[in-house]
């Protein structure tokens, strides 16, 4: 390795880890931005990252045999 050469990393294969990370900070976000009390955040954030996951894995399998 050559002097201040990074290492190379593997490039991803799939973005489903970078929709779910994605999806649990933008849940995150708005769950702290709409409620008050921990709880409730909580709640909302559970119901917002699941309904991001489940509608993004639905709209892939919906635009899947439609070439680009």
């Amino acid at each position: 390795m050559a002097f201040g050469a990074w290492p190379r990393l593997d490039t991803m294969q799939s973005h489903f880890f970078s929709m779910l990370l994605f999806a649990g900070f933008v849940s995150l976000i708005f769950a702290v931005l709409m409620k008050e009390e921990p709880a409730d955040q909580v709640k909302l954030g559970g119901i917002l990252f699941a309904s991001f996951v489940a509608t993004s894995v639905v709209l892939g399998w919906i635009f899947f045999p439609f070439p680009l």
